[in-house]
C-alpha cells in the first residue's frame, strides 16, 4: 500500500486542530502518518499534538519558531516518508474516503504520470461544521473542476487568472516537490497559487475527481487569511510580477462600461 503523508501546520489554531486530526483517524485509508507543524504557537497546540501522539503512533510532532505558513509547509515536506502529500491546514477537514478513493483514482489513471488528482471542496461556518455551503462569504467560489482532457494550453489560460482549488483538494505525488521545488516561503498568501502555477510550467496536468465522502472541508472564520484584504492584494502583486500574469479587467471599467450602455438604451427612450 501507498504511504500518505498528511502534513498539518499549526499556529494558534489549537481550538481547530483536534477536529483536523480527527479527520486523519476517521479515514477509511489506513496507511498515513500524520505530520503535526508547531510554527511557534503559544496556544495549547502543543498539549494537543502530544495527546494525538499518544494516542496513535501514525501522529508524528515538529516545532519550530514561527517562519509561516510555507515554511511549515516546507518543513513537513521534507521529513514526510509518504508516496504521496496530503497538504491539510489546521483548521480544515478531510473527509473519511479522501485517500482510499483518490489513490485508487491514481491507479485506475496510472498511465498518465504525470497528473495531480484533486476533490471537490465544500465550505462551512466556524459555528456549523454539519452545513456544507458551495459559496464562501462575499460569495467566492474557490473551485474550478478541469480534467485531463482540458488541454495543457486551456488550463495554464485559467491558471493565468485564478487558482483553481484550495490546498487541502488536492493529493499531491510526494516526487513532484522534488521536481519543482518547495512552497514559496517570501510569499506569506497564496503560495499555493505559485505552485500550481509551476506545476503547469513544469507539464503537470490537473484533473478533479469526485466521488462520495472525498471532499476537503474549508472552515470559514474572521480569522481566516482570506479576510485580510491587504495581504492577499500584496501577494498578488508578487506573484503576478514573478509569473507575469494576465491583467484582470477592473471592476470599476466594467461598471462604467454598463453605465454606458444603460444611459444609451434610456437616451433612446426618451421622447
Amino acid at each position: 500500500m501507498k504511504l500518505v503523508s498528511i502534513i498539518i501546520p499549526c499556529y494558534n489554531q489549537g481550538k481547530y486542530l483536534k477536529m483536523s486530526l480527527d479527520s486523519c483517524l476517521s479515514q477509511s485509508y489506513p496507511h498515513w502518518e500524520c505530520i503535526i507543524i508547531n510554527d511557534g504557537s503559544n496556544d495549547d497546540t502543543e498539549e494537543i499534538a502530544f495527546s494525538y501522539l499518544n494516542k496513535d503512533e501514525r501522529f508524528k510532532y515538529k516545532a519550530q519558531p514561527n517562519k509561516g505558513l510555507s515554511a511549515a509547509r516546507n518543513l513537513g515536506i521534507s521529513i514526510a516518508k509518504g508516496d504521496f502529500i496530503q497538504l491539510l491546514d489546521a483548521d480544515d477537514l478531510i473527509e473519511q474516503d479522501k485517500l482510499a478513493k483518490t489513490i485508487a483514482q491514481y491507479h485506475y489513471l496510472r498511465d498518465h504520470n504525470r497528473i495531480i488528482i484533486y476533490s471537490s471542496m465544500r465550505y462551512f461556518e466556524s459555528q456549523a461544521p454539519a452545513k456544507l455551503k458551495v459559496l464562501g462569504r462575499n460569495n467566492f467560489i474557490g473551485h474550478v473542476e478541469l480534467k485531463l482532457e482540458d488541454s495543457p494550453a486551456s488550463q495554464k489560460e485559467l491558471v493565468q487568472f485564478r487558482n483553481p482549488f484550495v490546498i487541502s483538494a488536492p493529493l499531491y505525488p510526494a516526487n513532484l516537490f522534488k521536481e519543482i521545488g518547495l512552497f514559496d516561503e517570501s510569499l506569506t498568501a497564496l503560495e499555493d497559487w505559485d505552485l500550481h502555477i509551476r506545476c503547469l510550467k513544469s507539464g503537470y496536468l490537473f484533473h478533479h475527481h469526485a466521488e462520495a465522502d472525498t471532499r476537503t472541508l474549508i472552515r470559514l472564520h474572521d480569522n481566516s487569511m482570506m479576510r485580510n484584504q491587504h495581504l492577499m492584494d500584496t501577494n498578488f502583486s508578487i506573484v503576478n510580477a514573478k509569473h507575469q500574469l494576465k491583467p484582470i479587467e477592473a471592476p470599476a471599467v466594467k461598471q462604467s462600461l454598463f453605465v454606458r450602455f444603460f444611459k444609451k438604451i434610456m437616451n433612446r427612450l426618451k421622447p
